[in-house]
């Protein structure tokens, strides 16, 4: 008896090791066809990474035509970037608000809500500024002043980022959001709503780790009442 008990231990461990690993390397995979984001002004790292498709001339200007908006987060960084481009490459500005639902109940305008406000210019060097707001308007902090986060010269392109703190939100919290491009006072453009769970490597290692060991004690626990 102690020896049948024994193999069944070690047929256990090895069980458990074997939907680890695959676990891991399945994360690897997926992780591995992205690149983590940097705010630089480049936007090779945007490759792979979630996005929107807006459609063309559907805006009150061509350079505030929205064409696609990104999002991402990085592994082990409790921060969320963000990427516009519009259709046109042009020299003009481009004036951007993200309206967040942090609380995913369907409205922005609550305090605990937050508004990104983003003003780019292709010259100077892609400048870029950031403002962030509550729901109700009321500012809250400048995230950027005068970074070259947008591409330059004549430009469609440009990136910011976030840290979790100052939206109020928690690594996997479902949040909702929407991107604006202004021409003037006046909403110009905007592409679809966003609902977005993001999370960190540790979150989704430690999902995978306990989903692979529950698979794995279900699935012993079932081969000993046979």
């Amino acid at each position: 008896m102690p020896r049948v008990h024994g193999v069944k231990k070690k047929k256990f461990g090895c069980s458990l090791l074997i939907a680890i690993s695959l676990s891991l390397i399945f994360i690897l995979q997926v992780e591995a066809q992205t690149t983590a984001i940097t705010l630089d002004g480049q936007f090779g790292d945007w490759l792979g990474q979630p996005n929107v498709l807006d459609e063309q001339d559907d805006a009150q200007t061509n350079h505030s035509d929205l064409s696609r908006f990104y999002f991402a987060n990085n592994p082990d960084q409790d921060y969320l970037f963000f990427m516009a481009e519009r259709w046109d490459l042009g020299s003009e500005g481009l004036e951007l608000r993200l309206y967040i639902d942090t609380n995913n109940n369907g409205t922005t305008t609550e305090s605990a809500d937050r508004i990104i406000a983003v003003r780019y210019h292709p010259n100077p060097g892609g400048r870029t500024n950031v403002d962030l707001f509550d729901g109700s308007g009321s500012f809250i902090k400048q995230l950027a002043n005068r970074m070259n986060w947008g591409e330059s010269g004549k430009g469609g392109k440009v990136e910011w980022g976030v840290p979790f703190s100052d939206l109020g939100i928690m690594p996997n919290q479902t949040i909702r959001m929407q991107l604006f491009s202004y021409h003037g006072t006046q909403v110009s453009d905007t592409v679809a709503e966003v609902q977005w769970s993001p999370a960190n490597a540790l979150g989704t290692y430690l999902l995978v780790f306990l989903g692979s060991l529950g698979l794995v004690i279900v699935y012993h626990k079932r081969r000993e009442m046979r």
